[in-house]
C-alpha cells in the first residue's frame, strides 16, 4: 500500500536531510506529526522519540554517538526547541534542525508549508492556496490532508478552470449556486464528475450522480445554508434538524460558513441567496421551530432567525433596557436582512428609538433623585453638560416619528413590540413629569432675574446688535423650536459653520405673542405682557402692543436701527426668487420667520405632525445654507418658546382651570385675575417671576393640562416645564466653503426592487472615485428621494448607518480597507402618499447643496397607497 501523499513528502524531506548531514533534530512544536514519528523507519536509520525524559532520550542514544562521523539518527521531540532548555544542543550544533520557519526552507516543517508543497503537482494553485488557508486556521490536520491529497488526485484536469475561470471551491460554488448558466458547458465538456467531486472535497456533501445539476443546486445550497445555522447553534440544534445532512468536520463546516457568508454579502449572487434562504425556510418549516436566540445573536442564515431575534430582543428590553441589548439593536439594523426588508430595518430602528427612551429616562430618574436645586444648574443639566437631559425629548421625538413611518402589518406578531412602545411612551411622561415638577418647583422659588442665564428679552440686545456692524446678519425666528431640536441642528450644522449653541429663558407665558415679541429691539428695556381682548394677550415694548407678526415686524423695521427684509423660510426654498435675493443684498437685517412647528402640531393631525415636525429641521439647515451662500455673515436662529408633545392626554391627566377674570386659557398655561389655587397646579403672580403685568399665572406641575374648549389632544406649550421654557440661541458664522469633492465619485443606485410594490422602499447606494483627489476622497452627507410629476412623495425611515433622525439625511463614509470606495449604505424610505403616474424616479441629492449627485433612476409603480 502506497503512503499518503503528504506524508510521503515529509518523509522524504526528512530522508534527504538523514542522507546530506546524517544527523536530524526534528523539533514539533505543534505535535502535528506524532503519527509519522511512530511509524517512521529509513534505511540504516535509527529514529528516537523524545517520551518525557531527555536524560532516558540521551541514554537511549548515548552508544550512537561514539563515531567521529555522525551517525544515521532522527530525533523527534514533540516540543518548542526553546522549551527544551538546551538539553540537546550538542546534538544541534552536529547536525540539522528540522521545525516550523527553519531555514533553509527543506528544514521548514511547518504543516501548511509542507502541505502547499506536497499539493502543489496534484491541485490547481487556488485549490492549494485554499487549502494553506485553512491549515493556517487550524481547520486540516495531517490526516485531512492526505485524504484531500487521495481525492484530488483527479481534480487537475483544469475543466472547471476553463468553464468558471477558477478552480477554487468558493467560486465555483458561487458561481454555480447562483444560476444554470454554466450548465450547457459543463454538460458539453464531461464535468459534472470534477464539479462533483470538487463540491464533494469542499464543502463535505454527497452529489448522487444520478441528480441533475438542478438538483445538486438546490442541495448544495440547501446543505450551505443549514450548516451556516447549524455552526452558530452548535450543541442547541433543535431535534427536527438534528437528522438533517450538514457538513461536520471542521474544515467542510468553515467551507460552508464562508460560502455562506460571501454568497450572502455579494450583491451579485445575493437575488439566488434569498430565493434558496425563503424556499429551504419553507420546507423544512424552520419559522415554525423554537430556535434559542443567544447563539443566533450574530447569524443571519434566515428570514425566520431575524424575525426570532427581533420578537427575542423586543421581549427582553420590555424586562429591562441595558446598553449592551441597545447596542446589538443597532449591529443588527444594519445586517443583511435589514439591508434586504425594508420593514426589517424599520423595525430595527424603532426598536432602537424604543429602547433609548427608556435608557435616556432610567438615566434622568435616576439624576432627579439628586437633582440641583437651582434653576442655573437645572439648565446646565437640561441643556449643557455631555448628557444633557434634554437627549430624553430627543429620544422621546424620534420615536414618535417612527412609529408613525412604521407599518404595523396585519399577520405579524407585534405585541412585544407594541408594549415596548407603550412603556416607552409611558416612561417618558412618568419622568418627564417629574422632571418639570422639580423644575417648576425650583423656578418659582428663583430670584427673578436669575443672573447668570440669557433672558429672551435681551437676545437682539446682546446676540444680534453686536454682528450689526460686522457684516449682514439673519435674524431667525422659529415658532416652538425646541431647545433639543436646535441642539441637533446645530449637531448637522456644525460642519458648515462655526457656531455656539446655549439656553434661554422664555419670556412668560410661553405662547407665540408673548415669545416672538420678546425677541424684538428693546424688550429688554420694557417688556410688559397685557391683555388685547378676545382672550389674548400681548406684550407692550416702548408704549405700543404687539398683538402679531405684522405688529412684531414693523416695530423690528422702526427700532433695529438698520434697513430691514422680512420673509419667511418657505421663500427661501428650495431656491429664493429675485425679489428675496435682493432684499437681502439690499439690506442689512434679514428676518425670516418660520412658522411650520407650530402650525403643524396645533393642527391636532398627530400623524401628521410626527411624520413632518422633524423634516422642519432639514428645511432649517437649508435655509441657512442658502442664507450663508447670499452673503449673510451671521445667522442668529432664536425660537418663541418650546413645547410638549408626548401622549394624547386622557382624562385623568386634565385639571380645572382657576377660572375667574381670564385674560387668556391655553390647555398649558391661565392667565388671569382671581379664581382658584389648587395644589395641581402653581398659581403666581407674572411679577413674581420676572414679568412686568396686572395678571396671575396658573400652570401644571407636570405634563397634565387644564380643560378648556379646543386646543391639542397631544402637543402643547405655555407652561414652565423645561421643554417649553428653555428655548435655543444657535449663533452662527458664514465662512467660504469648499468644492464639492464629489464629482470624481462613480457613483451606483441599487434598488431593493425592480418596483415599488409595498409603501417602504429601499436603494443601496455605493460610490467609487475615478479619479485621485490631492486632498483624498471626502464622502458627502446625502439624501434620498422619490419624485412623482417632480414633487418628493417620500420621507427617510433609516439606513444601514449614519442616518440622521432629525433631517432623513445619511453620512456617508469610506470602505475601511479602500481609501476610494465609499462603504455601501443601504437607505430605507417610506412613500408618503398615493403615486398615480406609472413610474418614479429616484435622486441622491448632496444634503447640503441640493445638487444631484448621480443620475436619477426610474422605476415603475405596482402599488397604490
Amino acid at each position: 500500500m502506497s503512503m499518503a501523499v503528504v506524508t510521503a513528502y515529509l518523509t522524504q524531506l526528512i530522508a534527504k536531510q538523514v542522507e546530506d548531514k546524517g544527523l536530524v533534530v526534528w523539533y514539533d512544536p505543534e505535535q502535528a506529526y506524532g503519527s509519522i514519528a511512530e511509524t517512521l523507519t529509513l534505511p540504516n536509520t535509527t529514529v528516537a522519540r523524545y517520551e518525557g525524559s531527555f536524560f532516558q532520550l540521551r541514554k537511549d542514544i548515548d552508544h550512537l554517538m561514539n563515531d567521529r562521523q555522525p551517525p544515521r539518527l532522527v530525533v523527534y521531540v514533540p516540543l518548542p526547541r526553546e522549551k527544551t532548555h538546551a538539553a540537546l544542543i550538542e546534538l544541534d550544533a552536529a547536525g540539522v534542525v528540522m521545525q516550523p520557519r527553519q531555514q533553509p526552507p527543506a528544514c521548514n516543517t511547518r504543516l501548511s508549508v509542507v502541505a502547499r508543497n506536497a499539493l502543489k503537482p496534484i491541485l490547481s494553485e487556488e485549490q492549494v492556496g485554499e487549502i494553506e488557508r485553512q491549515v493556517e486556521a487550524g481547520k486540516l490536520s495531517l490526516a485531512d490532508l492526505n485524504a484531500l491529497a487521495d481525492k484530488g488526485k483527479d481534480l487537475a484536469t483544469g475543466v472547471l478552470t476553463l468553464i468558471f475561470g477558477t478552480a477554487t471551491p468558493q467560486e465555483v460554488a458561487l458561481a454555480f449556486l447562483h444560476d444554470d448558466r454554466h450548465d450547457q458547458e459543463i454538460a458539453k465538456k464531461g464535468a459534472k464528475t470534477e464539479l462533483q467531486r470538487l463540491l464533494e472535497m469542499g464543502f463535505e456533501i454527497q452529489l448522487p450522480t444520478a441528480e441533475t445539476l438542478s438538483h445538486w443546486r438546490v442541495k448544495l445550497g440547501r446543505h450551505i445554508l443549514l450548516t451556516d445555522l447549524c455552526a452558530a447553534l452548535k450543541e442547541q440544534v433543535p431535534s427536527p434538524l438534528a437528522s438533517v445532512a450538514i457538513a461536520h468536520s471542521p474544515a467542510g463546516v468553515d467551507a460552508c460558513v464562508r460560502l455562506a457568508r460571501s454568497w450572502r454579502n455579494s450583491r451579485e449572487h445575493r437575488d439566488s441567496y434569498i430565493t434558496i434562504a425563503n424556499r429551504t425556510e419553507q420546507e423544512l418549516g424552520l419559522s415554525r421551530l423554537d430556535l434559542p436566540v443567544d447563539p443566533l445573536q450574530e447569524n443571519e442564515t434566515f428570514l425566520c432567525v431575524e424575525k426570532t431575534l427581533l420578537v427575542h430582543l423586543e421581549t427582553e428590553l420590555l424586562k429591562q433596557v441595558t446598553p449592551e441589548r441597545l447596542h446589538l439593536v443597532k449591529q443588527r439594523r444594519a445586517r443583511f436582512w435589514a439591508d434586504v426588508e425594508s420593514q426589517i430595518q424599520a423595525r430595527w430602528a424603532l426598536v432602537a428609538s424604543a429602547a433609548e427612551v427608556l435608557l435616556s429616562a432610567d438615566r434622568v430618574a435616576k439624576a432627579l433623585k439628586k437633582a440641583p436645586t437651582t434653576v442655573l444648574e437645572l439648565v446646565k443639566a437640561y441643556a449643557e453638560d455631555d448628557q444633557p437631559w434634554c437627549l430624553l425629548d430627543t429620544h422621546h421625538r424620534h420615536l414618535e416619528s417612527r412609529k408613525y413611518q412604521f407599518e404595523f402589518a396585519p399577520g405579524d406578531d407585534h405585541q412585544a413590540l407594541e408594549k415596548l412602545i407603550t412603556k416607552a411612551e409611558q416612561r417618558y411622561t412618568q419622568v418627564g413629569s417629574e422632571l418639570a415638577k422639580h423644575f417648576i418647583t425650583q423656578f418659582a422659588k428663583a430670584k427673578h432675574p436669575i443672573e447668570g442665564l440669557l433672558r429672551q428679552q435681551n437676545i437682539f440686545e446682546k446676540q444680534v446688535k453686536p454682528h450689526l456692524s460686522e457684516g449682514k446678519v439673519a435674524y431667525v425666528w422659529v415658532d416652538a423650536l425646541r431647545f433639543e431640536m436646535a441642539r441637533e441642528l446645530s449637531r448637522l450644522l456644525a460642519n458648515d459653520f462655526p457656531l455656539a449653541c446655549q439656553p434661554a429663558l422664555a419670556m412668560i407665558p410661553t405662547i407665540t405673542e408673548i415669545g416672538m415679541a420678546a425677541l424684538l429691539p428693546k424688550a429688554h428695556e420694557s417688556a410688559k405682557v397685557v391683555g388685547v381682548g378676545g382672550g389674548k394677550l400681548g406684550v407692550e415694548i416702548a408704549g405700543q402692543v404687539m398683538r402679531n407678526r405684522n405688529d412684531r415686524v414693523a416695530f423690528l423695521k422702526n427700532h433695529a436701527g438698520v434697513a430691514v427684509f422680512d420673509a419667511k423660510l418657505e421663500d427661501l426654498l428650495p431656491k429664493p426668487s429675485k425679489k428675496v435675493k435682493d432684499g437681502i443684498q439690499n439690506h442689512q437685517l434679514i428676518l425670516i420667520t418660520s412658522q411650520e412647528i407650530d402650525e403643524l402640531g396645533e393642527t391636532d393631525n398627530l400623524a401628521q405632525a410626527r411624520l413632518q415636525i422633524d423634516g422642519v429641521l432639514g428645511h432649517l439647515r437649508r435655509g441657512v445654507r442658502i442664507l450663508a451662500d447670499h452673503g449673510i455673515k451671521t445667522i442668529v436662529l432664536v425660537a418663541d418658546h418650546g413645547h410638549l408633545f408626548a401622549d394624547e392626554v386622557g382624562e385623568d391627566m386634565k385639571i380645572e382651570a382657576p377660572g375667574g377674570q381670564v385674560a387668556d386659557l391655553h390647555r398649558r398655561v391661565w392667565v388671569g385675575i382671581g379664581g382658584n389655587s389648587e395644589s395641581t397646579y402653581l398659581r403666581t403672580s407674572l411679577t413674581s417671576l420676572g414679568v412686568e403685568s396686572e395678571y396671575d399665572i396658573a400652570t401644571p406641575w407636570t405634563f397634565a393640562v387644564f380643560k378648556s374648549k379646543g386646543g391639542g389632544r397631544a402637543y402643547f406649550h405655555g407652561g414652565l416645564s423645561p421643554q417649553e421654557l428653555i428655548v435655543p440661541v444657535l449663533v452662527m458664522h458664514s465662512r467660504a466653503q469648499p468644492k464639492a469633492t464629489t464629482t470624481s465619485i462613480r457613483w451606483t443606485l441599487t434598488p431593493g426592487t425592480p418596483k415599488l410594490t409595498t409603501r417602504f422602499f429601499s436603494i443601496q447606494i455605493s460610490g467609487n472615485q475615478e479619479q485621485i483627489d490631492l486632498f483624498g476622497l471626502k464622502p458627502p452627507t446625502v439624501r434620498i428621494e422619490v419624485r412623482a410629476n417632480k414633487k418628493c412623495v417620500s420621507q427617510p425611515v433609516s439606513a444601514s448607518y449614519g442616518f440622521e433622525d432629525a433631517t432623513g439625511e445619511v453620512r456617508l463614509k469610506l470602505a475601511e480597507h479602500d481609501p476610494r470606495r465609499i462603504e455601501p449604505n443601504t437607505v430605507t424610505v417610506m412613500l408618503s402618499e398615493e403615486i398615480s403616474q406609472q413610474t418614479v424616479r429616484v435622486y441622491l441629492l448632496d444634503a447640503i447643496t441640493g445638487v444631484e449627485l448621480a443620475p436619477p433612476l426610474t422605476l415603475p409603480v405596482a402599488i397604490s397607497i
